[in-house]
């Protein structure tokens, strides 16, 4: 029993002197430990079963995605060609120079009344 015992001082002093050499990486280790524990925990914790009315809530919220995703799609692609046509148009009015129509239309008015 006695050279159990040294056996056991003896890992023991060497886990001490590494703890003391590596802080840091007993620290990550601990934490990695502490998530793992936890996630084991939360995975094998009871869970009542499921009421009618929460799963028919549920196959109510999934069907109105399914029918929803192909509607939000479109609308995104509408939106998307509408901020293009946008773009477009205010491209082709910079390209028309209305300002500079529109001083010489000022300009015509201001000579009629002069």
């Amino acid at each position: 029993m006695n050279a159990t015992a040294s056996s056991f001082t003896e890992c023991m002093s060497k886990l001490q002197r590494f703890a003391r050499e590596n802080p840091t990486r007993n620290l990550l280790v601990a934490l990695g430990c502490g998530f793992a524990v936890g996630v084991l925990v939360r995975t094998l914790r009871f869970r009542p079963p499921e009421s009618p009315a929460a799963r028919l809530f549920a196959d109510i919220r999934s069907r109105l995605h399914d029918i929803a995703a192909p509607v939000q799609q479109q609308a995104n692609q509408l939106v998307e060609s509408g901020a293009s046509a946008v773009r477009r148009g205010v491209e082709h009015l910079h390209d028309l120079h209305v300002e500079r129509d529109i001083q010489k239309l000022g300009q015509r008015i201001k000579n009629l009344f002069r």
